[in-house]
């Protein structure tokens, strides 16, 4: 009889190889560097986002200052030119003649009443009064129409 062949089967045993410790200190200080990077690089983001906020807040700051300056110098112009509007002075103007005085807005006003009665809705545009003292009488043009009619006694 012959017998049948065993197989042998040979185990391969593998030790474990320990670690020096100038490999543990590149492994800490491999994986100290990746965390420092990523530190540095949430870090880097973040100044990158609040700078873009500073930035925008200092544009829109810039912004409502030139606004406000604008306003500012608009109303100054304006009060300048109320300021720098000389009112005109009052004017009084009298005419004297053979004892009597007449003021010349008296005259003006009867002039205007005299046309105006009888030309109800004319407008006066321009109007010329002429004092002849002597005749004691004014003569006035209205809107370059002027007649032998066209006078008030002083």
């Amino acid at each position: 009889m012959k017998m049948a062949a065993r197989k042998t089967t040979t185990r391969k045993t593998t030790t474990a190889k320990t670690a020096t410790p100038i490999d543990t200190v590149k492994e800490v200080a491999a994986g100290a560097l990746n965390t420092a990077a990523e530190t540095a690089e949430s870090a880097v983001e973040e100044v990158k986002k609040t700078a873009t906020k500073a930035a925008s807040s200092a544009r829109k700051t810039a912004a409502d200052a030139k606004d406000t300056v604008e306003k500012k110098a608009t109303a100054a112009k304006k009060t300048v030119k109320k300021v720098v509007k000389k009112e005109e002075p009052t004017v009084t103007a009298t005419v004297e003649f053979y004892g009597r005085s007449v003021l010349v807005s008296d005259i003006i006003a009867k002039a205007t009443d005299a046309y105006k009665a009888s030309h109800a809705d004319a407008e006066i545009t321009t109007l010329n009064v002429y004092i002849k003292p002597e005749e004691n009488a004014a003569y006035y043009v209205v809107n370059g129409e002027g007649s032998a009619d066209f006078k008030v006694e002083l």
